[in-house]
């Protein structure tokens, strides 16, 4: 009954109002069906969208008899609609949308949730405040740079003998391509030094953070750990002043000093621990298997295994050693204590990426990580409280970011996609510097590194037509080297050592390639 006269005193309010028409009707149909809330909710909702709000002349049947069904989606709306009426006094109101569409107040959210999600949009909206502002992050390198330490820097500008304002590394050292007191410098020298043989394509490579070592990855599960001085050493003997020609089979595998096999499929990722001599590994099959490299060479299981529920792509340690960082086909970055092999990750879902991760760095001082997705986004996470604290939403034009790689002065990020591009962002502020790369902007498969002290970013695609990694100058983007001539199929992995000038990449063509960058005199 005090429905029926709440709509009576409201129709010669709506009869005024020409607009509310449809408004009118519902009323007048609630008035002769007063036994049925569903009219009373169309009255109230006759110009709200969707369902509850379609209302007109030839729509009137169905909406008396409601919607048939709602998305998942909507439900949990209407859940917190119905909570925040009650929060605001409409209890009535409440009651009967709660009865027509036979959904319960979401009872476990705070009060007012439902309009506190949205204040910010408002703001956004009709305020002063602006969406996304950028929080400046300040990183320390570890270990601190010294006076001769090769960084990439571009507010390091001199006014010695190559000319005012020529780019230079952080040390003094011209860019490629610069003007200097001899004259431009000539390209660089790239020289393979070792080819491992697999049995299938490598797709993971890592190199240890003392840069004697690296491991190679199989599709056929197979890992290969391999000395960086006896890779040199055996292209000495084949290149060197005795000029020998023929080396035994014996030789060539000197440099693989172990091989390791405990996955069930494909080999994803690979990850050096940072002090203690262990492996990480991840694959296809859900796993992460953690090797001791200290065993004989006999044990090729692995002493240690950490199971998902989702492929593993990525793996990234903490550079204290005791957290690891893995990222999977899932959106959220799951975080292992290494101690405990409990798993932890962000208790906020909306700071979740929007598709599987593809790549996770952190920096040297271990404050920051950097997340790339499959949804197009970079996140920035705070790596002590797992925190969202900036996000580069669409960094390649929407396009999968594929990997991610930090400067060691931690001011700039390098990022690649699926666009076929690689990209330099400045962290501090969130700005896109410039961006490298030729060819189809399309690709399966983008990664990209900063080698021989930053100097150079060599980017390997899965694009078939270019089949080879391409080298860039990281001072102002221009191309080198649009291929290497080593590679004649798609790489899909590539490593640039943390203490020299060399490289190792993971090729389709069954073999892993370690090679050099060397300067030519001018």
């Amino acid at each position: 009954a005090g429905r029926r006269r709440a709509m009576a005193a409201a129709a010669p309010a709506a009869a005024a109002a020409p607009a509310s028409a449809p408004a009118r009707s519902a009323a007048g149909d609630a008035e002769g069906e007063a036994s049925s809330p569903t009219a009373a909710v169309a009255a109230s909702a006759a110009t709200m969208p969707g369902p509850l709000g379609a209302i007109d002349g030839s729509g009137g049947e169905e909406a008396q008899q409601g919607p048939r069904e709602l998305p998942a989606l909507k439900v949990s709306f209407y859940e917190l609609l119905v909570r925040q009426l009650q929060d605001d006094g409409f209890v009535t109101e409440a009651q009967s949308i709660s009865q027509s569409l036979h959904i319960e107040p979401n009872s476990r959210v705070d009060k007012d949730a439902l309009f506190e999600s949205y204040s910010k949009s408002l703001k956004w909206a009709f305020g002063d405040e602006k969406p996304g502002e950028w929080v400046p992050i300040t990183c320390s390198p570890v270990p601190p740079l010294g006076p001769q330490t090769r960084v990439l820097d571009f507010e390091n500008k001199a006014d010695g003998v190559g000319g005012r304002g020529e780019k230079r590394l952080a040390n003094g050292e011209p860019a490629v391509g610069s003007a200097g007191a001899s004259g431009t410098r000539r390209p660089p020298e790239i020289r393979l030094l070792y080819t491992a043989p697999h049995r299938k394509a490598c797709r993971a490579v890592a190199y240890s953070s003392d840069g004697r070592s690296c491991a190679t990855g199989c599709l056929d599960g197979t890992i290969k750990i391999l000395d960086c001085a006896r890779m040199r050493t055996c292209a000495a003997s084949t290149e060197g002043t005795l000029g020998r020609m023929r080396v035994t089979d014996e030789e060539l595998s000197k440099p693989i000093v172990r091989v390791l096999q405990d996955h069930l499929l494909g080999v994803s990722c690979l990850a050096f621990h940072p002090t203690n001599p262990t492996l990480f590994s991840g694959s296809a099959d859900k796993a992460v298997k953690i090797f001791d490299l200290t065993r004989p060479p006999g044990h090729k299981k692995a002493f240690s295994t950490l199971q998902d529920v989702h492929a593993v792509r990525c793996l990234n340690l903490h550079p204290c050693g005791d957290f690891l960082f893995v990222g999977t086909s899932h959106q959220a970055v799951r975080l292992y204590d290494l101690q405990t092999l409990k798993c932890f990750t962000t208790f906020d879902q909306a700071q979740h990426h929007g598709g599987g991760i593809n790549d996770i760095r952190s920096t040297s001082d271990g404050r920051i990580f950097a997340s790339a997705s499959s949804d197009g986004s970079i996140n920035l996470w705070d790596a002590v409280s797992c925190r969202l604290i900036n996000r580069l939403p669409k960094a390649h034009i929407g396009a999968s970011v594929t990997s991610v790689r930090w400067s060691r002065g931690l001011r700039y990020l390098v990022s690649s996609g699926c666009d076929g591009r690689t990209r330099l962002w400045d962290i501090r502020t969130g700005t896109e510097l410039f961006s490298m790369g030729f060819g189809p902007a399309v690709s399966e498969f983008n990664t990209a590194v900063l080698a021989a002290g930053e100097r150079y970013t060599a980017s390997a695609t899965s694009n078939a037509r270019l089949s080879d990694v391409a080298l860039f100058d990281s001072l102002t983007g221009s191309t080198i080297f649009m291929k290497l001539g080593l590679h004649a199929m798609p790489v899909r992995a590539l490593e640039a050592s943390p203490v020299d000038n060399t490289l190792i990449s993971g090729c389709d063509d069954h073999n892993a390639r370690f090679f050099a960058i060397e300067e030519r005199s001018a």
